[in-house]
């Protein structure tokens, strides 16, 4: 789940992330600067053309624990055999 914070700039008002929580455990997720641990769950759903499009777009926050110890077991449970990949970036 996201939090927003109140930012107050001359002339408007914004609401920005201040912080992002699981919404599984709650607990918040932590991003590290040169760490890459990230878990990424959305479905988008609409039209698309080439002058724009519309839709909806459905989004999970998910920490990497609860990706590890609740997703992919349940993921498997129902016969699903998630793909591990290397990756780097050179």
């Amino acid at each position: 789940m996201k939090h927003t914070t109140t930012v107050i700039i001359p002339a408007k008002t914004i609401q920005e992330v201040d912080k992002t929580t699981c919404d599984l455990c709650n607990e918040e997720i932590q991003y590290k600067r040169y760490s890459a641990d990230e878990v990424v769950i959305k479905r988008r759903t609409g039209d698309s053309y080439p002058e724009g499009g519309s839709g909806e777009e459905v989004e999970v926050d998910m920490c990497g624990d609860c990706f590890d110890k609740k997703l992919i077991p349940w993921l498997k449970s129902q016969g699903v055999t998630p793909a591990i990949e290397e990756w780097d970036n050179y």
